[in-house]
Formats: structure tokens, sequence, C-alpha cells
């Protein structure tokens, strides 16, 4: 069991808007998380260069990444944390392009290195009157293991779009409040949920992966000790 004050929750800002109702209601999560005694950090993604992923593969021949920007500084941020609150608003049903590039870089890591694994998560999403939680859970699942969504609409017939400081919010700051400290007691108990995301990449891995990798290993270099020391070759259900 870890000690909550050991505990480090990153929260990830993925709105242009550094304020914004997004901004409002992960950090209504990360105080929870404070109230639960984890030590916490907000970024917001559009303060760092990250470029767009150029398809090269390189990251799984050589381990490194041939773009020189901030990426190497956020994935450290992610991979020094223990739990991530990761958020968006919903921009036709995808996160922002800001949060987007950053997936984007990350997910050949993410399928083949097993990246942000070890983290457990709670993605936060926000709109007008588009749907929020299908996308608040694939942010969730991609930065770590699931453990809550919480999705917000913030607009009315009568009144448009609104600020969340201005909404009658005392049952959504409760409601994210105690999300926060889920977070951190599923960390404290080292209880890391296994989700229907976590299982489909393991079958992956086993039946597809592992083929393309022994085929072609001269593509894999810098990944295929990594799946040697996890026994990934033959996983197991587990």
């Amino acid at each position: 069991m870890n000690s909550s004050g050991n505990i480090k929750i990153l929260g990830l800002n993925g709105s242009p808007k550094k304020n914004g109702n997004t901004y409002t209601l992960m950090s209504w999560v990360l105080e929870g998380c404070k109230q639960a005694g984890a030590k916490i950090e907000l970024i917001h993604v559009r303060d760092f260069n990250i470029t767009y992923c150029q398809g090269c593969h390189s990251c799984l021949r050589t381990g490194e990444c041939i773009i020189q920007d901030d990426l190497v500084e956020v994935y450290q941020k992610l991979n020094g944390a223990d739990g991530i609150v990761v958020g968006s608003p919903v921009y036709s049903g995808e996160p922002t392009g800001y949060l987007k590039i950053l997936i984007d870089r990350l997910t050949l890591l993410k399928l083949y290195s097993d990246i942000l694994n070890s983290q457990n998560s709670v993605g936060v999403t926000t709109s007008g009157i588009a749907p929020t939680k299908k996308l608040a859970k694939r942010i969730a699942n991609f930065f770590g293991r699931r453990v809550g969504i919480i999705g917000v609409k913030t607009a009315s017939i009568k009144r448009g779009y609104q600020s969340l400081n201005n909404m009658n919010n005392g049952k959504i700051l409760e409601k994210e409040n105690t999300l926060g400290k889920t977070l951190v007691e599923s960390i404290k108990n080292n209880h890391h949920p296994r989700t229907l995301f976590y299982w489909w990449i393991t079958f992956l891995r086993k039946h597809l992966l592992s083929r393309v990798i022994k085929n072609s290993p001269e593509q894999f270099s810098s990944v295929i000790p990594i799946w040697k020391k996890k026994d990934w070759f033959k996983i197991k259900n587990r």
C-alpha cells in the first residue's frame, strides 16, 4: 500500500482555454486528490511545443523520436505521475488538436512499449450540447488504467453557453471531489482496473502484434527487449 503523501497526480489540460470549463472541472477533481493527501500538478498542453507525428516509426527502431521538441518534457511528467487526470472539451466528438497531437506522438509507444499502463486515470470532458462520456472514456483509457470519468454539458436553451462557475454546480463539485479521492485511494491500494480496453490491447498483442514483430524484427529493434522482458511473445491471460 502506498502512502497518500507520496502519490503524485498530474492534471493534463487539453483545452485551449486555461480557465475554461474543462479546467474548472479538472480543478475540482484535483482538489479531491489534494484533499486525499496527494501531490498535484496541472499543466496545459498548449504551453508546450509538440508538433505532428511523422509516422516514421523511428521510435520503434531506435527508442527515440526524431522530432526534437517538448514531448520529452511532457512525457517525463506523465511517466513520473502515479495518476493522471486528463481533460478536453469535445470537438466534433474528438479531443482538441492540442491533445490529439500528443496522443498521436505517444500511440506507438503506448501499443508496443506499454507506456502509461502503471498509472491510474480519470477522464474529464466538457461540451455545450455534444455527448461527453464516450470521449472521456477514450482519453482516460489512453493515459492510464481508467478509474472513472466525468462529462458535463454546459449549454441550455434559455441561457446558451455557461461557465461552470456560474451554474448551480454544488452536486457536480461534490462528485468531482469524490472522484479525485477515489483516484488516490485506488493508487494507494495498488488497485489497477482492467477495463475492456486493457483486455483488447492484451488480445491484440497476443494474436497480431507478436507475429508482426517476429516477422520484421529490424523494424522493432527498440521494443523487442521490452517484449522479452514482459514475456509478451507468449502472453497468458493474467
